[in-house]
């Protein structure tokens, strides 16, 4: 190797070990539980570096609630310990469980991306730990780290992409295919006056 490549391979290893950002325990921690969750697979480390930068860690009670129903949605939530049973009331007032959330997984993600209520109550079975991801830390993401800001808008926009194609198929199995466009029609085109104002 040429004495001149030598100094530049040197002085750039020297600059990346002096000026590289630390990672600090609880980084480590959150950028550990990151790799494991669906939304976030395929994100170099440095990637999830960023975002665990921006989460916020929240701790509940056994029963505690998260957040209700109809409350303005403002992120996303993902499971670090313990368990969350997302509900609903049905017509009758009862609560319905849909699931539970454990480890590594999210909940929560449409509202990252606009604003809508939420749609149902999340509340911790367990002692639980959740990192909160809000939509003004996905604002601030795109500003400091447009990269990683547009990688995760794009990994949420093709979660919920996947929710609605999912959603689809079971509408054209139980009512038909035409039955399912149509009614995919109607919602966009009552989307579409809700972001006019109308």
């Amino acid at each position: 190797m040429p004495v001149t490549r030598r100094i530049i391979h040197t002085l750039r290893d020297l600059y990346r070990r002096v000026f590289k950002r630390q990672e600090d325990a609880r980084t480590r921690e959150v950028v550990e539980v990151l790799k494991q969750v669906s939304l976030f697979k395929g994100f170099s480390r440095s990637a999830l570096r960023e975002l665990a930068e921006v989460l916020h860690p929240r701790d509940y009670r056994r029963d505690e609630f998260i957040y209700y129903e109809n409350d303005p949605g403002l992120g996303l939530y993902i499971v670090q310990r313990g368990r969350v049973r997302l509900v609903v009331e049905d017509e009758s007032g009862v609560d319905q469980e849909l699931r539970q959330a454990v480890e590594n997984e999210f909940f929560g993600a449409l509202s990252l991306l606009g604003e809508s209520r939420r749609m149902e109550t999340a509340q911790a079975v367990t002692e639980t730990r959740v990192l909160g991801f809000f939509s003004p830390d996905l604002k601030t993401m795109l500003k400091r780290n447009p990269t990683v800001g547009a990688a995760t808008v794009a990994a949420v926009a093709r979660h919920l992409a996947a929710q609605q194609v999912a959603l689809m198929q079971q509408i054209t199995r139980d009512r038909g295919k035409v039955a399912a466009l149509r009614l995919l029609d109607g919602l966009a085109q009552q989307a579409e006056g809700v972001a006019n104002g109308e």
